[in-house]
């Protein structure tokens, strides 16, 4: 098991992405439905949410840790997609 320091710098690297959220702002304008707006706009709530939670449940559940940044990652290469 990883340390709870080490895990929590591998929690900041998965949330780096959110600092490009203003790029992920710009493209806001030509997306078409409502629903594509929203996902971008909460993107950064979620991903602050997510990297906290994952941090708090690491000494208790370790797998729970992983699979909350597992999630984190996939969605925001998903937030890329889209």
């Amino acid at each position: 098991m990883m340390s709870e320091k080490k895990f929590k710098w591998v929690v900041v690297l998965a949330m780096a992405p959110v600092v490009l959220w203003p790029l992920l702002l710009t493209s806001v304008d030509t997306l078409d439905t409502a629903l594509e707006r929203f996902l971008v706009l909460a993107m950064p709530v979620f991903t602050i949410a997510c990297g906290y939670l994952a941090h708090y449940t690491y000494r208790d559940r370790p797998e729970v840790a992983w699979i909350l940044l597992a999630v984190l990652l996939l969605t925001q290469a998903a937030a890329w997609v889209l």
